[in-house]
């Protein structure tokens, strides 16, 4: 019994953990100036409003402080059933943005 609570606390300090400070990363729509650094490119598929913190997330796996958003691309997509008669569906968003690390005075650093 033990054994699984210090398994659960490890694996919650480490989940907790995994996304420190990505209320600190800033989206920008190009690189802000030729110092940063570029980490890494992923696209996401959730709509629009969870992309953007999504992105932010993930830019601080790779030491990234800035998300640079490269394209944007809403899709409103509808179904219906000929068999229940239901509408299914919504509106979709795919961005892809770039993760990078820069130096700056826009940056802010966590205290």
């Amino acid at each position: 019994m033990k054994s699984r609570v210090i398994v659960i606390a490890i694996c919650m300090s480490l989940f907790g953990c995994a996304y420190k400070n990505w209320q600190y990363v800033r989206i920008e729509n190009q690189v802000p100036n030729k110092s940063c650094v570029y980490k890494m490119q992923e696209a996401c598929s959730l709509p629009t409003n969870k992309c953007m913190d999504w992105h932010k997330k993930r830019a601080t796996i790779y030491s990234a402080n800035t998300v640079v958003i490269t394209s944007s691309e809403n899709q409103k997509n509808f179904s219906s059933s000929a068999w229940t008669g239901r509408v299914s569906g919504g509106e979709n968003s795919s961005t892809v943005a770039e993760y990078y690390y820069c130096n700056g005075v826009k940056n802010i650093n966590p205290s």
